[in-house]
């Protein structure tokens, strides 16, 4: 039986979201396409469910408000925390759009059970565990951990101490397949130019021999898109130039540096051993590429010995999240590599978007790296 697309669109409202949050959402519903969403900012009509993210910094005391104002109005709460008493369905984030649409289908079709809990809520993603750096002491966010019976004021310092230096951290999974970073890398690996589409729409054209891309939407939609999972993506080899100028032509190493730290946000990218030796084949320019924090300090210890993931985290102190964003990127540009793993899934999630540079010979070397090498061998 087939859907038929409403005349009018399913006006949602949404509470406890800032502008880019709002515009993620946008988004998504301008690429459904089986039914019509539109956000209650954007479109004069009665709300029929509601989005409510308790993430903010007011946390569930947005849920609070929002349920004062409108108690039969069904809604779909959107957290990183989820709560086994959530007064209603809940999503876990990142938002992903083959999930967020059947959960408010669900919603729409049974408004007035809105107030019970949610018996299964949407699963995480696969974690990893590693250890808190001892420099990290700061205690996680009270309002978005706290569940909607407890007291949102008042709390004594017992009630959320400070993690102790041996506590250990999870981390969520990045899984590339069916987004825009995973579309891209593939094109990168490719011989020859390729043509990219997002949505039955054309999205870019890749040249992985002369490293360009071609943009035909804007900047600010590749990040919101780097936001969304399940999108439908296509490539094919580009046989002719597509009709019309592209909005922006760039570095093809550029756009898929900040594609990855768009995509990532702190996640494990999948297929990466925390425990597996993590080193690099070349320098990347990090003079030329979005800033990432902690860049500098990443590169310098995974290319002077291979490092893995959770001894990187105690040796440099850092968070966890942007070693993770250094992964990703650097895996984009074929830079990293797994060392000691010899399976050949392992071999293709590190294989580089271009040929790493052969050592140069030493006549060739600069006469620091000569006397460095008299050093060593001494």
């Amino acid at each position: 039986m087939s859907v038929s697309t409403p005349a009018e669109p399913i006006t949602v409202l949404t509470a406890g979201m800032d502008e880019r949050k709002l515009a993620l959402f946008r988004m998504a519903f301008r690429l459904h396409t089986l039914h019509r969403y539109c956000l209650a900012s954007d479109h004069p009509a009665t709300p029929q469910v509601a989005i409510v993210d308790v993430d903010s910094a007011s946390g569930w005391q947005v849920w609070q408000q929002y349920r004062q104002q409108h108690p039969a109005l069904p809604a779909l709460i959107v957290t990183a925390y989820p709560s086994d008493d959530a007064p209603s369905l809940q999503m876990v984030k990142p938002v992903r759009m083959e999930k967020l649409f059947p959960l408010l289908r669900q919603l729409l079709a049974a408004p007035g059970h809105d107030t019970a809990p949610a018996a299964n809520p949407v699963p995480a993603a696969p974690a990893v565990t590693l250890p808190l750096p001892a420099s990290d002491q700061a205690v996680p966010p009270p309002a978005q951990r706290l569940p909607p019976s407890l007291p949102m004021h008042g709390d004594s310092p017992a009630a959320n101490p400070a993690p102790r230096s041996g506590q250990r951290r999870t981390l969520q999974r990045f899984h590339p397949a069916g987004t825009i970073y995973g579309l891209l890398v593939a094109a990168a690996r490719q011989k020859q130019p390729q043509q990219l589409h997002c949505e039955q729409r054309l999205f870019a054209t890749v040249d992985p021999v002369q490293g360009q891309v071609a943009l035909y939407t804007t900047l600010s939609s590749v990040q919101q898109l780097c936001e969304l999972n399940g999108l439908r993506l296509g490539a094919e080899a580009l046989a002719t130039q597509p009709v019309g100028e592209p909005t922006l032509r760039l570095p093809l190493s550029t756009l898929l540096w900040q594609v990855a730290l768009w995509s990532c946000r702190g996640r494990l990218l999948a297929g990466i051993d925390p425990d597996t030796p993590l080193r690099l084949r070349q320098w990347p320019n990090l003079t030329r590429l979005a800033p990432l924090p902690g860049a500098l300090r990443i590169a310098g210890l995974w290319s002077r010995t291979p490092t893995s993931l959770r001894v990187a985290v105690s040796l440099l102190k850092m968070e966890p999240g942007p070693l993770c964003n250094f992964i990703a990127a650097s895996h984009a540009l074929g830079l990293l590599e797994q060392a000691g793993k010899a399976n050949e899934a392992a071999s293709a999630a590190t294989r580089p978007a271009t040929p790493a540079p052969a050592p140069l010979p030493p006549a060739r070397q600069s006469l620091l790296s000569r006397l460095l090498g008299r050093i060593k061998n001494l």
